[in-house]
Parts: structure tokens; sequence; C-alpha cells
């Protein structure tokens, strides 16, 4: 059994961690550059170390580095940060295998193994409906879904400016993320049909949501695809578009154990406290993804 310890403490390396085959790899820490992050100080200032610690022990990467693990997994999809990880682990004194999650996610995608098996199931059962996409920014999964069900309609829903001011009113009232107004900006509509093999399929709701969804009240839907970040546009989502799923139908939710934006996980929460529990399971990839189906 190899150890292991991962660079990188956020929900990413979370993700990671819960991914490790335990019969292959044994973590034994995580590392991090964030001060906030450790808890294995009883003093950091002195830097002393705590007897006990609660849960998986986060620490400064050079103090995770000096286990001398078997191998360094660098749990980031950012070239920069990772090289950054990379050279600090060697700086430190690392010789052993870095195994970087940045490539790995360019390679291989469990969400986009999901979409095919699950769109190829609700074409075989014959699940009616069309499909939607909430937040679809500049449609790297939006063609996915286009081409993996052509014959149906897809709506596409978005600001194509990036975050509504009026979504992250909410989010600092709730102080469920620190975002700001026209993040994820520079989406552009006509490149984004470009992508679409099926585009003569595609219906592009420009706009804030729910009031781009008037006009469609009647439509029902087999597959819905959400990745909105934030605590509105999730809650006012899930309020439209489940009511809309055909039986069998199935909600693709991504960002629900997401660090920075937990206004996600909120929606839901508030929604389930509302009006019971979701039939909601996990998907087990890293953004955090889970599946609600329509009974």
């Amino acid at each position: 059994m190899k150890t292991v310890v991962i660079l990188g403490a956020d929900s990413l390396g979370m993700a990671v961690a819960q991914m490790l085959n335990p019969q292959e790899m044994k973590l034994i820490g995580l590392g991090d550059t964030r001060p906030d992050t450790w808890n294995v100080f009883s003093d950091p200032q002195k830097g002393e170390l705590k007897e006990k610690i609660d849960g998986m022990p986060v620490m400064p990467v050079d103090l995770a580095v000096g286990f001398q693990p078997d191998m360094i997994v660098i749990a980031t999809t950012d070239a920069e940060k990772s090289h950054a990880l990379e050279y600090m682990a060697i700086r430190a004194g690392f010789l052993n295998d870095i195994v970087f999650i940045k490539d790995i996610h360019e390679q291989f995608s469990i969400r986009c193994g999901v979409l095919r098996r699950l769109c190829s199931r609700l074409d075989g059962l014959g699940v009616e409906g069309n499909v939607a996409e909430l937040g679809c920014w500049r449609g790297d999964t939006s063609w996915q879904l286009n081409a993996l069900m052509p014959d149906r309609k897809l709506y596409l829903f978005d600001t194509f400016q990036g975050f509504d001011p009026r979504d992250i009113a909410k989010e600092l009232e709730l102080g469920c993320s620190d975002a700001s107004p026209g993040q994820f900006s520079g989406a552009d509509e006509a490149k984004l049909l470009e992508r679409m093999p099926a585009a003569a399929q595609v219906i592009i709701k420009k706009g804030w949501f729910p009031e781009t969804a008037f006009d469609i009240e009647a439509e029902t839907f087999a597959l819905v695809y959400m990745d909105a970040c934030l605590y509105n546009p999730t809650l006012s989502g899930l309020e439209f578009f489940f009511p809309r799923m055909t039986r069998g139908g199935v909600i693709l939710l991504a960002g629900c154990d997401h660090e920075k934006y937990r206004g996600v996980a909120k929606a839901v929460e508030d929604l389930e406290a509302r009006y019971g529990a979701l039939l909601m399971l996990p998907v087990g990839d890293l953004e955090g993804t889970v599946m609600i189906v329509h009974p």
C-alpha cells in the first residue's frame, strides 16, 4: 500500500481524498498554503503540534512533504498553482512520484461518462421531455448535451454577463460566498451556437433566471444540468425544473460541496426543509455533482 499526501485542501482536494482507493492508497495528510486551513497546531505562532487531531490533518506544505510519502497528489486544475505546489514539494526535498490532478482532469471526466450513460438510459427507457442547462457559460457541457440528445430541444439559460447583482446581494446576505457581480462574464451567444452540433435544436434564454423561463412554463424536461454556483439561481432552478421533470427525469446539480460557493448546498438544504428529502445521489466526480431523480 502506498502512502499519499494531497497538496490542496479545498473542496477539490477533499474530493480527491474521497476518490483514493483505500486498498491501494493510504492518505496520511493534506498540505495547503493557507494558514486558515491548518488544524495540526495548538499554537500556530510557535508551531506547536496538537497531541490529538480531529479528522484528517491539514498542515503547511513543507510539513506535509516532510512525511516523505510514496506519492504526492497535487489537487488543483490551475496550471500556475500546480507548478507552484510542485516547486514547493521539490524544494522541501521530495523525490518520489508526483501526480497532477490537472492532467488527469483534462484527459478523463467522470461527469462526461455519467452524461453519456445517463442520456443513453433516458433514451432507451423512452423518458419524454426536453433538455435544459442553467449556467452554460461558454458551452463546455452544452455541446455535449446537444450531441448526446440531438432530437430534443436544448434550452440554454445564462445571463451572458456574469453573476447578476441581485444574486450577489443574496450571497452576501446569507454569507455563502464572496462572489462579485459580473464574475464569469465573457461568454458570447454566437460563439456558443457555433459549438452546437445540432444548433437548430438550441434555444438560448439570455437574462436573469427565472424571468427567462416565464414563457416556457408548460414545457417538460427529461434532463436538466445546473451549474449556477449561487444560492438564488440554484433555488429558483430547482423550484422551476423539478415539478416539470417527467417520470424518471434527472437533474444534474454541480457544486453541492464546493467550499467557495456554498449557496448551492444551502439552496438544496432549504428546499428539502420546505418540501422533504429529494431522491439525490452523488455522482462522485471532482465537481461535487449530484443526481436528483424525479420518481
